[in-house]
């Protein structure tokens, strides 16, 4: 079993690097340093030796437990991807392997180039024999010290963010390559709409259905819109605000392209809606 040690750089913007692992039935040890860059959890890697330029993205981490690395590697103007599973022990929890191969499977990486290593024990730099087999298989992974295995931080994942910010930010399919259908909040239209997500960073404006994006990012002003069935063809009974009744009414909504003044109950439209009749009645008549 091999284990990785990042520790302090020489320089402020570097983090020291100590592979070892076994290569051609001896134990090796390899020294190098990953530049920082201004992305929490991002780091740049050049190998003179081979040509070869490596960009690692932190993707997932709990800090305490593992973390999931992305890695592009860039040689000869041809680029190829690698995910790799880090675990503080060598035991990791089933289910986390689970999660690991499906995000693999995501990037693109194909099923049969997903592999584990026998866990022989750590090797020692030097030596030619390793401890016997063991039989568990486990996917491929290194091990992390504590102090620096957490290289990402919580702005890294769409999902630990301010909501009322993020719904202002752009769509972000982040720098994967995996196509995850989600929606994201268009703040000038004041609808949900969808995009791809590559799987990994991005941020938070980021929803995996309409729903959850149009209840987490509407406003009141989405009550003045005009009422929008969509060109699709699905049936389905929702809730709008009818600003020229001054009241929520049902509709038939397609299914897609349609605005924030779509709820899903008639309580819900009365707690974004109801006490606009009154108070708004002019200022919607002139908008309507």
């Amino acid at each position: 079993m091999g284990t990785l040690v990042l520790g302090v750089g020489e320089t402020s913007d570097t983090i020291s690097t100590t592979s070892t692992r076994l290569k051609g039935g001896k134990c090796t040890q390899v020294h190098g340093a990953y530049q920082k860059t201004n992305i929490p959890g991002k780091f740049n890697y050049y190998s003179p030796k081979w040509g070869m330029t490596i960009v690692s993205y932190v993707v997932y981490t709990n800090y305490n437990e593992y973390a999931i690395i992305l890695m592009r590697k860039t040689k000869n103007a041809e680029t190829s991807t690698t995910v790799k599973l880090y675990g503080r022990s060598p035991e990791v929890r089933e289910s986390l392997m689970g999660e690991f191969r499906q995000f693999a499977l995501d990037q693109g990486i194909l099923e049969n180039s997903i592999f584990t290593l026998i866990n022989k024990g750590e090797c020692v730099p030097g030596e030619s024999q390793v401890p016997s087999e063991v039989s568990q298989m486990r996917i491929a992974r290194s091990v992390l010290t504590k102090e620096e295995g957490s290289g990402m931080d919580e702005s890294i994942s769409p999902q630990v963010i301010n909501k009322e910010a993020a719904c202002r930010l752009n769509k972000d399919a982040g720098p994967c390559l995996g196509m995850n259908s989600r929606f994201f909040y268009n703040f000038s239209s004041m609808a949900c709409e969808t995009f791809n997500y590559g799987g990994c960073f991005g941020n938070g404006n980021n929803f995996f259905s309409e729903k959850e994006c149009l209840q987490t990012c509407r406003t009141e002003a989405a009550c003045r819109l005009q009422i929008k069935t969509g060109p699709c063809r699905a049936v389905k009974n929702h809730w709008a605000f009818d600003s020229s009744q001054g009241k929520c009414v049902t509709f038939i909504y397609g299914g897609c392209q349609g605005n924030g003044n779509k709820f899903y109950t008639e309580k819900e439209c009365k707690e974004y809606c109801g006490m606009l009749g009154d108070a708004d009645e002019e200022f919607l008549a002139v908008s309507n």
